[in-house]
């Protein structure tokens, strides 16, 4: 049997991450269109019944500026050597 891939498995690094809905919105570890976030990491927290995926989005001092859950989130991954 296969293993089903998660997102808070894949370990491309994250350029940035945007939302649609009410509070539509994104982060980006690129200055230009966010200069306040330093990195984004995908980890999964403990469900009632299975690892439900969010999005850390970190600043430039090393805290978790937002939570992001992974639903109906666009993901864009760094380009080749980048990160």
């Amino acid at each position: 049997m296969t293993d089903i891939p998660v997102i808070h498995m894949d370990p491309r690094p994250i350029k940035s991450i945007w939302f649609e809905g009410e509070n539509a919105g994104g982060y980006s570890i690129e200055p230009r269109l966010d200069g306040s976030t330093s990195k984004i990491v995908a980890y999964g927290e403990n469900g009632q019944m299975a690892p439900v995926p969010f999005y850390a989005v970190y600043d430039h001092a090393g805290q978790i500026k937002a939570r992001v859950p992974a639903q109906m989130v666009t993901v864009v991954y760094v380009e080749g050597d980048a990160a």
